[in-house]
């Protein structure tokens, strides 16, 4: 079955994830939409998550193998660029920052990964956290900024920011009783809400140099909320 859908930044094509451990390229034929292309021979067990790149030329894919393959366009045709190692367990996200110059896979090792990713098409680790006390579930970029948020397990959110050569935790938000699944800024960048195994939402807006949580929405849904979205007017879950 699809574990994971996401829509091209540049044209009018999914990618879909799977069991089968291949990422498939849908695109619309009338009312239809139609698997025009699979791309397989990279990950070896399920993927779990896809994402695109902001220029839409390159896929990562998070996979129970323990690596994020990296599929890019190259004159028309998607080639398989090459392959992340050295998460210890599986991959649970992956997210490219806004301007494409970072990559971040996290894990159920406990750690979030940050990779440079450089003009020749290499990829170049640039930081490896480990802040979580457990499974880290979601990576995710701020839309404007160089800043990195990722929920897990262990029920809190944690902020990264850059500093010299390395990456730093700045923040660690609490607030939710059980494990955070995922994470979903607003356009601007200055609220995020994040869902939670408690089955409440939390809305956190910046205040200065930090975020606080100004939000907690309950009693919409009777079991774990695993997904979350933030629209141009609307909150979506899942």
């Amino acid at each position: 079955y699809q574990r994971r859908v996401r829509g091209s930044p540049i044209s009018k094509t999914l990618a879909s994830t799977g069991q089968d451990k291949t990422v498939r390229l849908w695109r619309q034929e009338g009312e239809k939409w139609v698997n025009f292309l699979t791309l397989e021979g990279g990950n070896t067990r399920t993927i779990r998550q896809v994402a695109w790149s902001p220029c839409g030329r390159k896929l990562a894919t998070a996979s129970f193998d323990s690596t994020t393959c990296i599929w890019e366009m190259k004159d028309d045709q998607w080639e398989l660029e090459t392959t992340l190692e050295g998460h210890e367990n599986e991959v649970k996200s992956v997210a490219w920052s806004r301007d494409g110059d970072y990559l971040a896979s996290c894990s159920r090792d406990k750690s979030v990964w940050i990779w440079d990713v450089m003009d020749d098409g290499e990829y170049e680790c640039a930081s490896v956290l480990q802040v979580h006390n457990q499974d880290v579930k979601k990576v995710l970029w701020h839309p404007t900024e160089p800043i990195l948020l990722s929920a897990s397990y262990d029920d809190t959110i944690r902020v990264y920011k850059e500093y010299g050569d390395d990456w730093e935790c700045t923040d660690t938000l609490t607030g939710h009783s059980s494990s955070v699944w995922s994470i979903a800024f607003n356009k601007s960048g200055d609220k995020f809400v994040t869902c939670s195994d408690d089955r409440t939402l939390r809305v956190w807006c910046k205040d200065e140099d930090r975020y606080i949580c100004k939000s907690s929405i309950c009693g919409f849904h009777p079991r774990t909320i695993y997904d979350v979205s933030w629209g141009s007017r609307y909150v979506a879950t899942a």
